[in-house]
């Protein structure tokens, strides 16, 4: 048996997704940026993936990328910023805000409609953007989010017919995504 079969398939599109982002780093990002970039978009990647084939969030991945941030703050990496440090409560309340707006619109909606809007592994995801992104590009990556839902939806409406109310929308392969675009944006703003 060759060794190279034992390797979880659902790992090459995170791998790939690290590699590509390194000539986009090179190009563009400095120093510890580079890598912080390679681990976010695997990282998001594979949380990406899994959510659209199970509609779930591993509690692994989603600490995989507060842990990542976390260490990067604790050696003097920022993810947030390039120019500046926060403090380790100024990261509290960042996740505190990030992970509880989307657990208010989990609590309002489930209020409104009697189900759950979102998932706990959304509102984690969330609250691990706030290491990332901080609270205020937080609402640039929901509004990507969203916006790539609805996309989603309004094509397989056009292409299958009726979307039923019942039926899940995969949020974080949107919202994974739009995480890594926003810190992206906002080391490119701080950058200039």
């Amino acid at each position: 048996m060759l060794p190279f079969k034992r390797i979880d398939p659902d790992l090459i599109p995170v791998f790939a997704a690290a590699m590509a982002a390194l000539p986009i780093g090179l190009a563009t990002l400095q120093g510890p940026q580079i890598l912080l970039l390679m681990l976010l978009a695997g990282c998001v990647t594979r949380i990406a993936l899994q959510d659209w084939r199970s509609l779930r969030v591993s509690d692994f991945m989603n600490g995989m990328v507060a842990v990542i941030g976390i260490g990067a703050w604790f050696v003097g990496i920022d993810p947030a910023r390039v120019d500046a440090s926060r403090t380790f409560l100024e990261i509290v309340r960042d996740v505190t805000l990030t992970g509880g707006a989307l657990l208010l619109v989990r609590a309002l909606y489930f209020r409104l409609r009697g189900i759950e809007g979102l998932g706990l592994g959304d509102i984690k995801l969330g609250a691990a953007a706030g290491i990332w992104i901080g609270w205020e590009d937080f609402a640039l990556a929901v509004f990507g989010a969203a916006l790539g839902a609805l996309l989603f939806v309004l094509g397989s409406t056009m292409k299958h017919g009726h979307w039923s109310a019942g039926r899940r929308i995969p949020f974080a392969s949107f919202l994974a995504p739009a995480i890594l675009g926003a810190w992206y944006l906002g080391q490119q703003l701080a950058a200039v």
